[in-house]
């Protein structure tokens, strides 16, 4: 088969797509042919080596996918060759099969297009997860999400304006305005000539915000720590400030990380504020949990409450092309790579 390995950390053209062995699947797995990866910024962390647990290259990386289960293990029952599935895993999705535990993928609805189903899962359940479990949104709550215009932050948005928030938003550039507005955004600010935490209080009357949802980090921490209400919520899945555009930078992530202050245990105390961290992928072990929340997912996506975002779409043999369109933070929406 063939697939794209990371031959060592660094910038998109680290890759390089080989001809491997095709991995075949052990008793409880499921061995499925790609049609569609679904790119997460998570991938571009792993691929310069900062991702937590990253694999020593050569390897090949990539969470999400589509495609068709092509093989299936002696204890598979629910699963079959042929099946439209998704389905995501901690690496090995860059490459014209992947194997998974079989309890890490499930059919894809028939109304959803490979494309979509490769930019569902790790989005939506992240919004969900950070919104829901994490965040106890309540109907006409405000919300604030940075990033507003990526793979996760319109999912957030769909989800907050079905439960009637009221949804703050940034942005780092002009042409990703419109596609957030279109998705339900009440507030879009950019946060390159405005500053959000000032427009937030003044649209709020200093009130401020229920829920944070950042995968920024950085710059952006401090003053949206602040903008919380009492009672409020501030859910961080990602420290984005720290990766460059176009290079990983020792310097840059720790100057990133210098402009988050702590948390003293007092000052929660005393603010009434609440702070959650999580990262997807290291909830592998809680299979049942996820399987729940995609299932009322794809509920909602059924009824039309929620669908996949995607920006741009590149055959495999870009690669290199598509995670530096990501990386260069370009996209909106999903970024999705196909076979």
């Amino acid at each position: 088969m063939r697939a794209a390995f990371v031959t060592r950390y660094g910038g998109p053209d680290v890759f390089q797509i080989q001809e491997t062995e095709t991995p075949e699947p052990g008793p409880d797995q499921i061995q499925i042919q790609v049609k569609a990866i679904g790119l997460n910024f998570a991938d571009v962390l792993m691929r310069t080596g900062i991702y937590p647990n990253t694999p020593k290259p050569p390897f090949i990386p990539g969470m999400e996918f589509s495609g068709f289960v092509s093989e299936t293990g002696a204890n598979v029952l629910s699963l079959k060759p042929g099946d439209r599935v998704m389905g995501y895993s901690r690496t090995g999705s860059h490459a014209e099969y992947v194997v998974v535990n079989q309890k890490m993928a499930g059919p894809i609805p028939e109304s959803m297009s490979f494309e979509e189903a490769a930019s569902f899962l790790i989005n939506y359940l992240t919004a969900y997860h950070g919104l829901f479990t994490l965040g106890k949104l309540q109907p006409n709550e405000k919300v604030l999400v940075h990033a507003a215009a990526g793979g996760v932050g319109l999912a957030v948005i769909q989800l907050a304006k079905h439960y009637n928030g009221e949804v703050f938003g940034t942005i780092g550039s002009e042409f990703k305005r419109n596609i957030a507005n279109e998705q339900g955004l009440d507030h879009c600010i950019n946060y390159t000539n405005e500053n959000f935490a000032t427009v937030i209080k003044q649209i709020t009357n200093g009130y401020g915000v229920d829920v944070v949802m950042d995968a920024v980090g950085g710059r952006v921490f401090r003053p949206g720590w602040k903008l919380l209400a009492p009672m409020g919520r501030y859910i961080i899945y990602g420290i984005a400030d720290a990766m460059g555009k176009d290079s990983f930078s020792y310097l840059r992530a720790s100057k990133s990380l210098l402009t988050m202050p702590p948390i003293l245990l007092t000052s929660l105390i005393s603010s009434n504020k609440t702070i959650a961290g999580f990262n997807l992928s290291t909830l592998t072990g809680k299979a049942s949990y996820l399987r729940k929340a995609a299932d009322e997912l794809l509920d909602l996506y059924s009824k039309g409450v929620v669908k996949p975002v995607i920006g741009k779409i590149f055959p495999f043999e870009q690669i290199i092309d598509a995670h530096a369109h990501l990386q260069q933070r370009e996209s909106v929406g999903k970024v999705v790579v196909t076979f």
